[in-house]
């Protein structure tokens, strides 16, 4: 199979669900992963290969905060040929790398939708999260996405039940269903707890942003539970970076910035409870964070806010829609005794998960044809 995927997030921007799709997909596949431009990650216009998959910047429109690049983009004449000189750009590669016209077309990226309208080919648009969440979207842009969730000609596969029910409420879409994962070749319980003898502490793994993170929540945990240590690992978003600050002042919290990926699992076998301590909102309340699945694989309880993908779940897992119900649930999770889980985290794991993307993309294809 010959794919084009067109992201918004790099490819070696931490380990995200991207990654562990495609990197089990068969070696025989060829992947071309065009990434938007950064102007603070790197940027490659010539192509890297990491096994099966080439991935490289291709150019698009991003928010900034330069007022006449976004007066330029919001003149129809002037996203015409910018899309234009990016589709071009993007063709040749497409070319010189699988050496003809792509078999499917994944897309997850709003700011490419330009480029894969009206093309000759599948599109599967891989619905991980809502854009506006990340901020204001322009309405030229915000228009484009509504018209391509509305074309049923257009594929959708959702990170959750709760996108999925998101996406058939207001679009009146169908969307199948591939949740997050975990790697559970990595994250399972090799350490016994009670071997390790370490304080208790509460932990949290994840990007610390404006988005969600719920700072308000943490102080409150730290200074109800101020006998316990909160150790938050993940990189923090430049503009709450006086927010972290401030919450680091509470004694019992320490911030212990962004590790590699394959030391998450000996970081997370340091804590006694894993938490997600985003906004209760309906937003977070239909996403589904693949660290819940981790923290489950190495052994740990999870206190989270509501997500509708893991409600199901009975053991091991504490949910809460309010500040109140999150305490309380954490002062239950400290004094509960693990109970083993693997069979039920088999549906999760990440090679389950891609042979099952990898047969809609197939679907998608045939259904095309």
């Amino acid at each position: 199979m010959k794919i084009v995927w067109y992201s918004e997030v790099k490819w070696n921007y931490l380990r995200t669900r991207k990654q562990n799709l495609l990197t089990h997909f068969p070696l025989n596949d060829m992947i071309v992963f065009f990434q938007p431009f950064s102007f603070v990650k790197g940027n490659y216009f010539f192509p890297r290969k990491e096994g099966n998959i080439y991935y490289l910047t291709l150019p698009t429109y991003r928010k900034s905060h330069f007022k006449f690049i976004e007066k330029l983009m919001s003149f129809p004449i002037f996203r015409k040929f910018f899309y234009l000189f990016v589709k071009w750009y993007a063709k040749i590669w497409i070319i010189i790398l699988l050496k003809k016209t792509p078999d499917c077309i994944c897309a997850s990226n709003i700011f490419y939708l330009p480029l894969i309208n009206n093309i000759k080919s599948p599109v599967v648009w891989d619905f991980n999260d809502h854009p506006g969440q990340f901020g204001e979207i322009p309405i030229w842009a915000n228009q484009e996405f509504t018209e391509f969730l509305i074309d049923k000609k257009n594929s959708i596969i959702s990170s959750s039940i709760g996108i999925t029910n998101y996406l058939k409420n207001k679009y009146e879409r169908s969307a199948y269903t591939i949740p997050n994962g975990v790697d559970l070749a990595k994250f399972d319980k090799k350490i016994p707890k009670n071997d390790l003898n370490l304080k208790p502490v509460i932990g949290y793994v994840g990007i610390i942003s404006s988005w969600f993170f719920d700072f308000e929540l943490v102080k409150k945990v730290a200074t109800h539970l101020s006998s316990y240590e909160i150790h938050l690992y993940g990189p923090c978003v430049s503009d709450v970076k006086e927010q972290l600050d401030e919450m680091l002042r509470i004694s019992n919290i320490s911030y212990f910035g962004e590790k590699p990926y394959d030391m998450l699992p000996k970081v997370m076998e340091t804590f006694t409870v894993g938490i997600i301590p985003l906004y209760s909102i309906p937003e977070i309340w239909r996403l589904a964070s693949g660290k819940f699945l981790q923290y489950l694989g190495v052994g740990i309880p999870v206190v989270s806010v509501w997500m509708d993908q893991y409600s199901k779940i009975k053991n091991n897992v504490f949910l809460a829609k309010t500040h109140s119900e999150f305490i309380g649930s954490l002062e239950k999770a400290l004094k509960h005794s693990f109970i083993p889980m693997a069979d039920e985290l088999k549906v999760y794991d990440w090679r389950y998960l891609s042979t099952k993307f990898r047969k809609e993309l197939e679907e998608a294809i045939e259904s095309f044809s």
